[in-house]
C-alpha cells in the first residue's frame, strides 16, 4: 500500500519542479523590478495584489471549516514568524545580492527544515535525507567558492546574504509547522490565513515606503513583473507548495528548495547575460543528485510516529 501511495504521488514531484522553476524566474523578475522601484515597494505591490484572494480563501470560501480559536492564533503566529519573516527580508536580501548568489542562498531552506524536524521530532530523518542535504550543501559550496569573483562586486552585501538566509529560515518554519493544520482544515483556508497575516505584517513594517509609492505612482514596467511575482510566484506557488507538503511531507518537499538555485543560474545566463562556468554546472548537478537521493529514500526510514500523509 505504501508503495502504491508513493507512485500515486509522482505528480507532486513534477509540480515541485515547476514551482522551483517559477521561483527561479521570480528571482529575475524581482531584480529587474528593483530598477524601477525599491525592493520594499515591489514586495508590497505583489502582496497587495493577491491579498483579497487570501482573505477569501481564509474566511469566505464555501468549503471553509470554522477555525477553532486556538488554531486561528497558532496559524496566524506561524504566518507572522514564518511567512512574515520571509516576506520582509527576502526582497531586500535579493536586492542586495547578485542574481546567482541570491539563487544559491535560496537553497539553504531545506537545511533549516531538516534542523527543525530533528529538533521538534516531527519526522525521523533517515540517512538518505541527511546525505541528500549534505550533497546539496556540497554543490552550494562549490558554486559559492567558484562564484567569489562575481559575488565580490558592489552588488552583494553581507546584510543581503544574511537577509536571504534568514528569509529562508522563515519559509522553513512555514513549511514545517503548517502541515498539521492542513489535515484539520481545507488547505487553501490555512494557506490563506497564514499568507494574509504575512501581508499585514509586511505593510506595517514598510508603511512609509508604500506611502511614497502612492505619492509617486507605479511605473508601468513594474505591473507585469509584480503581477507575475504576486499571482504566480507568491499565491499559486505557495498553494501548490503547501499541497505538496500535505501529500508527501515537509522533509521531501523542502529539498526542492534547492532547485531554484539551478534555475537562477541558468536564467541569469539567459536574461542577465551572466555566463555559467563549468564549476557552476558541476555544483548544480550535485545539488540535483541530492534532491533525487532524498526522493528515493526507503519508506522505512520515515518515523512511524510522524503524522500520516494525506492520501487521495
Amino acid at each position: 500500500m505504501a508503495e502504491q501511495n508513493e507512485k500515486g504521488h509522482g505528480w507532486v514531484h513534477i509540480v515541485l519542479t515547476l514551482i522551483a522553476l517559477c521561483w527561479g524566474f521570480n528571482n529575475m523578475a524581482m531584480k529587474i523590478g528593483f530598477t524601477f522601484v525599491s525592493s520594499q515597494q515591489f514586495g508590497g505591490i505583489r502582496m497587495l495584489l493577491v491579498f483579497p484572494f487570501m482573505l477569501y480563501f481564509a474566511f469566505f470560501s464555501p468549503s471553509r471549516v470554522p477555525f477553532e480559536k486556538k488554531d486561528t492564533w497558532r496559524i496566524a503566529l506561524i504566518g507572522v514568524i514564518g511567512l512574515g519573516l520571509f516576506q520582509i527580508l527576502f526582497p531586500r536580501g535579493i536586492g542586495e545580492t547578485s542574481a546567482p548568489l541570491g539563487g544559491i542562498l535560496m537553497a539553504t531552506m531545506p537545511v533549516h527544515v531538516l534542523i527543525l524536524s530533528l529538533l521538534f521530532r516531527l519526522e525521523r530523518t533517515g540517512w538518505r535525507s541527511i546525505v541528500g542535504v549534505l550533497l546539496t550543501l556540497t554543490g552550494l559550496a562549490i558554486i559559492t567558492l567558484t562564484n567569489a569573483d562575481q559575488a565580490s562586486g558592489g552588488e552583494t552585501t553581507i546584510r543581503g546574504v544574511i537577509f536571504v538566509v534568514l528569509a529562508e529560515l522563515g519559509f522553513a518554519i512555514n513549511t514545517t509547522f503548517l502541515r498539521p493544520y492542513m489535515k484539520k482544515y481545507p488547505l487553501l483556508q490555512v494557506t490563506g490565513l497564514a499568507m494574509s497575516v504575512s501581508v499585514i505584517i509586511y505593510v506595517l513594517v514598510y508603511l512609509s515606503d508604500m506611502i511614497d509609492l502612492v505619492r509617486n505612482g507605479v511605473p508601468w514596467q513594474v505591473w507585469p513583473l509584480t503581477i507575475y511575482s504576486g499571482f504566480v510566484a507568491f499565491l499559486l506557488a505557495n498553494i501548490l507548495w503547501n499541497t505538496s507538503i500535505a501529500k508527501i511531507g515537509s522533509t521531501q518537499v523542502a529539498v526542492y528548495g534547492n532547485l531554484p538555485t539551478v534555475f537562477v543560474l541558468i536564467l541569469s545566463a539567459l536574461i542577465l547575460r551572466q555566463t555559467l562556468t563549468g564549476w557552476q554546472l558541476i555544483g548544480s548537478l550535485i545539488i540535483l543528485s541530492g534532491v533525487v537521493l532524498v526522493q528515493f529514500r526507503k519508506h522505512r526510514e520515515r518515523s512511524p510516529s510522524a503524522a500520516p500523509r494525506v492520501v487521495d
